[in-house]
């Protein structure tokens, strides 16, 4: 198996645990939303500059509403920080919204550490550390996987101690940013790769 920048993790010394146990012990799951299809995110885009992302199975939104009553009374709101999870797709991805209010699409979901432990859970650190292991436990391989909140509550995780999640959290950071960094160059040569074969074969 070629080696892999996304698997990488930082292990946790016995010494540095904070708890463990299952994550559903953890984790408070919030709504998504159904009926927010393409169609509706077209047909209802934003007049106004205060919005509201609608987020899916990626880190960049997938829509944009307006702010407003009408959208409130139909759509769950939340409020951010929270790990989003996908559940279609690349489900069990694990990215963070850190700032302001959001919608969740129905393929996806929300999770936040309950009031108890929200202190103890630096949220980037958790989504850059289990991440590829949520996605290496989806429901299938072939077709379309599944991470449903019953899988997302029965995964075994180990919590460390908050300073260590904060000094890993940077780590975590800065390869992600080197991901998308690698992501966009390989994009870019593909493009430029295609006007060479175009403009010359």
């Amino acid at each position: 198996m070629p080696f892999m920048l996304e698997q990488v993790r930082v292990t946790i010394p016995e010494d540095q645990i904070f708890d463990r146990g299952k994550a559903g012990i953890f984790f408070d799951f919030l709504p998504n939303n159904q009926n927010l299809t393409e169609e509706y995110l077209y047909a209802h885009q934003p007049m106004t500059p205060h919005t509201i992302p609608v987020y899916s199975t990626a880190p960049e939104p997938i829509g944009i509403l307006d702010d407003n009553q009408e959208v409130r009374n139909r759509f769950s709101v939340i409020q951010a920080p929270v790990i989003v999870v996908a559940r279609k797709g690349y489900a069990g991805r694990l990215f963070v919204i850190e700032k302001w209010e959001l919608i969740v699409h129905e393929d996806a979901y929300a999770a936040r550490p309950k009031p108890l432990y929200q202190p103890s859970i630096n949220l980037d650190w958790f989504a850059g550390h289990y991440s590829f292991e949520f996605q290496a436990n989806r429901t299938s391989f072939w077709g379309i996987g599944d991470f449903p909140r019953e899988r997302f509550r029965n995964m075994d995780i180990i919590i460390p101690k908050r300073e260590f999640q904060d000094a890993v959290a940077d780590l975590y950071l800065s390869r992600q940013g080197l991901l998308q960094r690698l992501e966009r160059l390989k994009e870019d040569t593909t493009s430029h790769l295609d006007d060479i074969i175009t403009r010359y074969i």
